[in-house]
């Protein structure tokens, strides 16, 4: 059983969809309502950028874990250790201990795991997907990433209005138990009888991340992987922080704020259905740059939603658009991160690409997020919004140019 590819990245998807479903979830404790207690935008980028600095700060720590643990092992132990912290979490909101530098610590604990589970999960991808599939896999594993956060960041929103922030921890820790299982039952795919030894590399003396960064510069689709990464944490992934804010404008209710993030993540849902049906008729280029239009021109125009009477006709309209800026977020993701997994000749580096990606990611989104926070708390959302989409349209100065990206295989060649 779970002998073949499909067979193991299936179990894979679903402890995958399981994890989104915990992490919505749990957006709605460390986002919604550090928003809701602190009545601040910028603290509940804090509380984002507290999940996602670790990344940053641990980044050799992460690659150094990886390159002498298996992936199976670390992220066995950092989920069970996040369940762990959750149940304490729940201890301590039942006994009435709730408040913002409590969610907080919550959060830096939490990113604290990530900062070891995302390298440790992506490389467990590229010993397990085949290596020509990666864009595949990584558009089909979004869908599945989808439907999970879209039902988690629903059931987070009814939750914390009918039950409380307690069984937020209790739910999410549930739900992390069948990613565990799948990581503990799933086997790598055996080498080919083209991998020799000598392919492996050498477990001697860890590059330093100035080595790392020369590496990619000279390799010219993970170069351009990095530079799509900057622009889509920047004011893509971003926008996920000042959600409680845009949801405050529209309708003050975790109702509200579960229905605009599960529209978001309903974008994602199509993203394989795009790369399949899409991706089959044009370059990875031209997709690339009409992702990059969609997102200009629909961020450019969402403050004139801003002008809408608060009802439900806003709410359904912001919906709408939140849909397709999710789903072009993502297609600019999975080509990033088919990227830094093929990771270019030299696989030795490959650990070291991802912790490298995973740091400029978590400083970069919350640098963005800290940004577009100071517009909202100055002006309004709705021109955070709008620098946003002028952000994204100036990217494509920078696509023009990059002529190499017809297909990211050809990283493993340049």
């Amino acid at each position: 059983m779970f002998h073949t590819d499909r067979a193991r990245l299936l179990l894979l998807s679903i402890g995958f969809a399981a994890s989104a479903f915990a992490a919505a979830v749990m957006s709605v404790a460390y986002s919604y309502l550090t928003f809701q207690l602190s009545g601040k935008a910028s603290i509940a980028v804090v509380a984002s950028a507290f999940l996602v600095l670790p990344l940053a700060i641990l980044v050799k720590a992460s690659g150094a874990v990886l390159r002498h643990r298996s992936p199976k092992v670390v992220l066995v132990t950092t989920n069970i250790v996040t369940i762990a912290s959750y149940l304490a979490g729940t201890i301590a909101i039942m006994s009435g201990f709730i408040s913002v530098p409590f969610l907080l610590l919550m959060a830096l604990i939490a990113g604290v795991g990530q900062a070891f589970i995302y390298p440790a999960w992506m490389v467990l991808l590229t010993q397990t997907a085949p290596r020509d599939r990666m864009e595949e896999v990584n558009a089909g594993l979004s869908a599945w990433w989808a439907a999970g956060a879209v039902v988690g960041v629903l059931a987070g929103g009814l939750i914390q209005g009918h039950l409380g922030p307690a069984w937020l921890f209790i739910v999410s820790s549930v739900a992390l138990i069948p990613m565990v299982l799948a990581v503990m039952i799933v086997r790598p795919t055996p080498p080919t009888d083209s991998q020799t030894p000598q392919d492996e590399p050498a477990k001697g003396r860890a590059p330093t991340i100035r080595q790392t960064l020369s590496y990619v510069r000279r390799t010219p689709v993970l170069w351009s992987g990095l530079v799509l990464l900057v622009v889509n944490e920047l004011v893509g992934y971003s926008l996920l922080s000042i959600m409680p804010a845009l949801a405050n404008e529209v309708d003050p209710t975790p109702e509200t704020y579960a229905l605009l993030m599960a529209s978001f993540y309903l974008g994602l849902f199509f993203v394989d259905i795009w790369m399949h049906r899409v991706h089959r008729h044009r370059s990875l280029r031209s997709l690339i740059v009409i992702a990059i239009v969609a997102l200009f021109t629909l961020l450019v125009l969402s403050p004139l939603l801003g002008q809408v009477p608060d009802g439900l006709f806003k709410l359904v309209m912001f919906m709408i658009i939140l849909s397709p800026i999710g789903l072009m977020v993502v297609v600019i993701e999975t080509f990033y991160e088919s990227a830094q997994q093929v990771g270019g000749a030299d696989e030795g580096h490959v650990p070291y690409v991802l912790a490298l990606f995973s740091a400029v990611g978590a400083i970069i989104g919350t640098a963005g997020g800290f940004a577009l926070a100071a517009v909202i708390d100055i002006s309004s959302v709705f021109i955070a919004l709008l620098i946003a989409g002028l952000v994204w349209g100036a990217s494509i100065i920078y696509i023009r140019w990059a002529r190499h990206l017809d297909h990211v295989d050809s990283i493993a060649t340049e």
